[in-house]
């Protein structure tokens, strides 16, 4: 089925998914808008998938799904919205305006199976599917991928924010179009497998992989086990594609290539043709390396990837750099949106390229399983090393101050986030310090911003 318009109608979206109707369409080949897992965001003529979450079941949301205009919804229980006034129940779906409901097995796996089957057909015409994975840098360089291709006049789509799990991944393919030149989809893990089941639906044309790092070692133990899951998009890049990894000395450990795979595979480094990136630090010139060898993928000449480098921008909370041009007001590099032990260290070392003062607001890293103590210690050590004046926030930063007895150093330790504790660093900072922001995302360290925004004005907001 390479059929854009045979693929949108709920006759196939039973057929690839197997389901069972608990509600016929009045139409089987009607033709769908698009597909969403969120009653909110749903527009007239798309599917609802309903998915049972931790904290919400979208089961309970049929009916905003049915006022929200949906044709159809994919549901894994028999289950059916209330009539709207003059229906019965029985044929709430079958007139004009009726929610068709469609019973599967698992409502994950129907959707991971509709994106699958879209993959076909975006490859059948045309799109060609680039992947970034790795433990660091993803989302930088899937925004910086689609930045250059852009700006080499070509057209497509990327994950929205770091839709990078077994729902996001799915939702992203699904949402491409076929008239596009590319798509750039984020493929994470944080439990060995995931990579693979991801990889499966994704099957890249160009396999990106950013870096190595100390990831989820709760779940994959060593840089030897993240490097296996990491590995794994390897094993499905689509024949005659291409895979493009860090030379191998920038890997703390080897990855597992395909002895003799049925794709290329080019390593890159620091490419001086992204010299003029405005983002700050090696890790992000590296990033930018290799969205130059996307960009080379794609046929794009060398002064246009050059030219694309000194318009490109920040994604959200990764390095952001805020207030550098405002004597009033401090540079707030913030770095908030995730952060493990390698990430730590290459923040720190941005830090440390501006000059005194320095302050850097650190909140635990989490998921590091047996390593999270020595994690600590060292990463905390390093920013007592680093910044005049450090904040470590959370449990985990709070022991290792303790046993480090970084309290006799320009160093507080705080077992928990607190209003109180952001009004206090915004009080310390002058308007010509740099202070760096960095936590896992469970921290939410971007709490800070409101406090720095009443003190300084709503710039650093």
């Amino acid at each position: 089925m390479n059929d854009p318009t045979a693929f949108w109608t709920p006759a196939a979206f039973a057929d690839i998914t197997g389901g069972d109707w608990l509600v016929p369409p009045g139409d089987a080949h009607a033709q769908l808008a698009g597909l969403g897992i969120d009653s909110r965001t749903l527009q007239p003529g798309e599917v609802f998938v309903a998915i049972a979450g931790e904290r919400f079941d979208g089961h309970d949301f049929l009916d905003k799904a049915q006022a929200a205009g949906a044709l159809l919804a994919l549901v894994e229980r028999d289950v059916s919205p209330a009539p709207t006034a003059g229906q019965s129940r029985a044929l709430a779906g079958e007139v004009a305006g009726g929610l068709a409901l469609l019973r599967v097995t698992s409502t994950v796996a129907a959707l991971q199976a509709l994106a699958a089957r879209w993959r076909d057909v975006l490859g059948a015409g045309g799109c060609r599917i680039v992947s970034v994975s790795g433990s660091n840098g993803k989302t930088t360089t899937r925004h910086l991928i689609h930045h250059v291709l852009t700006q080499g006049g070509l057209s497509g789509s990327q994950s929205p924010k770091s839709f990078n799990n077994h729902l996001g991944v799915p939702l992203t393919v699904l949402s491409a179009r076929t008239e596009h030149d590319f798509l750039v989809a984020e493929v994470g893990t944080n439990h060995p497998g995931e990579v693979a089941e991801l990889a499966a639906i994704v099957r890249p044309d160009i396999a990106v992989l950013t870096s190595i790092g100390e990831e989820h070692l709760e779940f994959l133990r060593d840089l030897n086990g993240v490097a296996r899951e990491e590995s794994a998009i390897l094993a499905h890049v689509a024949a005659g594609g291409l895979a493009l990894l860090p030379a191998e000395e920038r890997l703390p450990v080897p990855l597992t290539v395909p002895a003799e795979p049925a794709f290329a595979v080019r390593r890159f480094d620091l490419d001086p043709i992204a010299a003029d990136l405005p983002l700050p630090g090696e890790h992000n010139r590296l990033n930018a390396s290799a969205a130059s060898a996307v960009a080379r993928a794609f046929g794009i000449a060398e002064a246009d990837i050059a030219a694309a480098w000194p318009a490109a921008g920040h994604a959200p909370m990764r390095g952001e750099v805020m207030g550098a041009n405002d004597p009033a007001r401090p540079t707030v590099i913030n770095d908030a949106y995730n952060a493990n032990p390698t990430s730590m260290r290459a923040a720190l070392k941005v830090l440390a390229a501006y000059p005194p003062p320095r302050m850097a607001v650190l909140g635990d890293m989490l998921e590091l399983g047996a390593a999270t103590p020595s994690a600590h210690r060292d990463i905390a050590a390093l920013a007592a090393d680093t910044a005049e004046c450090c904040v470590l926030i959370g449990p985990h930063f709070a022991t290792a101050a303790a046993q480090l007895a970084l309290d006799e150093l320009a160093i507080s330790a705080h077992a928990a986030w607190s209003e109180q504790l952001a009004a206090e660093i915004a009080a310390e900072l002058t308007p010509d310090a740099t202070l760096l922001i960095k936590g896992s995302r469970g921290m939410a360290l971007e709490r800070l911003l409101p406090a720095l925004a009443a003190r300084f004005g709503s710039a650093a907001d």
